[in-house]
């Protein structure tokens, strides 16, 4: 008999789990369960949608669930929910949420991939007409109907994290009037001093309002939202977007008594596997291992999805392969900025009883004689007492996006800071300046 394995969850990792378990096995019984109609689509490319460089929302879906069966011979169940597992019997209940009948669904391999929810402030007015998150596909359909049909002239952006911003160009784009909150005085979690300095500016420049500091107390209106109040005042809006980040999505494995880590994500070996020999988990329900610090973290990214899908799908059927962890490398464009980092923060480092210490430089991404080079800004943190290299930023208008991922490759390879003045990087002038902004960045060492 073929071994049956039960995916919960059908998007980045359960999807990826589900069509490299069936290259490992060519006879196993896959089911996928799926609470919303849409399977294997890109979240990250949404903000996208409403600012008007993809045509629409269906442009992000990379598979039908028909075509997924076709071509993976795959047992689909979308717009239904796992309400309860006995992992003892291993077995599932699974309910339709389109016609509300019930199912039982028998497995012997379980792989979790269950994502994440977007965070809720506990206030008032959240179930106000003209109030989203952004988080799923079905989020975002109500996001561009309401676009559509409402024209909205204002908005409030609560978040100034990836999807704050991006959200925030997005709908500037439109011609709508934003103001973006945040209670902290950090952007994007880590950028502060300079480089906070420098996308100020940029959002700024572009007509983008921000306001550091200050905490959402309510959002206001009879039906529809009509006013926010905050810790200094009240702003008018049509629309407020609320991207405060996300959390594990957990319940089904809390119930079953699948262990959880510190940060309330499922803890997972490299195997993707949980306390129960027959379960894995795998995207932004687990946690992952951070290189850098060599301990179990979360850190919700769709390219962890991705790699951690694949792995447990090929080990959830009878294969053998390992997920060495993750290094943060994140990107994101704000307007004419990129902004990328990976590893930790200055403070990051410090909290984590690191010696840290930063080396910064300015730079240019080409060399500078040749048309069109730009300023690039270069941090890169390391540890004083052993010179291991702990984490980097970098800012500019062209050539920060994948510089970045020569610094999260030295941080996979647990490099000093010293040997990376060593690295035989590209040069050419439409390119890159002789030496290279992380090299520039280098020897200015002491």
């Amino acid at each position: 008999m073929p071994d049956r394995l039960l995916i919960i969850g059908g998007n980045a990792g359960g999807m990826t789990a589900a069509t490299w378990a069936r290259r490992q096995s060519p006879s196993a019984e896959i089911t996928v369960v799926e609470r919303s109609l849409d399977v294997a689509y890109s979240e990250c490319g949404m903000p996208y949608v409403f600012g008007g460089q993809i045509a629409s929302l269906n442009s992000l879906v990379r598979y039908q669930p028909q075509e997924l069966v076709q071509k993976y011979q795959l047992k689909i169940l979308n717009q239904s929910s796992v309400e309860s597992l006995n992992l003892s019997s291993q077995f599932a209940e699974v309910q339709s949420l389109s016609s509300n009948q019930t199912s039982r669904i028998s497995f012997d391999y379980l792989i979790l991939a269950t994502g994440a929810k977007a965070n809720r402030p506990n206030i008032e007015g959240l179930n106000l007409t003209g109030v989203f998150t952004l988080r799923h596909m079905p989020e975002a359909r109500k996001i561009d109907e309401y676009l559509k049909t409402t024209n909205p002239r204002r908005a409030v952006i609560l978040g100034a994290g990836y999807v704050g911003l991006e959200m925030a160009e997005a709908l500037q784009t439109r011609g709508i009037e934003v103001t973006v909150i945040e209670q902290s005085q950090k952007l994007l979690g880590c950028f502060d001093g300079e480089l906070k300095a420098q996308i100020v500016n940029e959002l700024t420049n572009q007509k983008v309002k921000l306001v550091l500091g200050e905490t959402l107390h309510g959002i206001v209106g009879r039906q529809r939202v009509e006013h926010v109040t905050t810790s200094s005042g009240i702003i008018n809006t049509d629309l407020v977007i609320i991207a405060v980040g996300i959390s594990p999505e957990i319940s089904l494995a809390h119930a079953s008594n699948i262990r959880l880590g510190a940060s309330g994500a499922i803890a997972v070996k490299d195997t993707l596997q949980t306390n129960f020999l027959n379960v894995y988990a795998a995207g932004d329900c687990a946690e992952a291992n951070h290189i850098v610090l060599d301990k179990p973290y979360y850190l919700p990214l769709g390219t962890t999805a991705n790699k951690q899908g694949r792995i447990a799908g090929i080990n959830a059927v009878g294969g053998r392969a390992g997920f060495a962890g993750i290094v943060g490398t994140q990107a994101v464009k704000v307007f004419d900025l990129e902004i990328a980092t990976t590893g930790l923060s200055f403070d990051e480092a410090n909290k984590m009883g690191f010696w840290a210490k930063v080396v910064s430089s300015r730079s240019v991404s080409r060399a500078g004689y040749y048309p069109g080079a730009e300023r690039i800004d270069t941090t890169l943190i390391y540890d004083e007492r052993t010179g291991r290299l702990l984490g980097g930023q970098m800012l500019g208008r062209e050539g920060v996006a994948k510089r970045i991922d020569v610094i999260a490759t030295a941080l996979y390879g647990r490099m000093k800071i010293e040997d990376l003045l060593q690295l035989d990087l590209s040069y050419a002038p439409p390119f890159a300046p002789v030496w290279d902004p992380i090299l520039y960045t280098v020897r200015n060492v002491k």
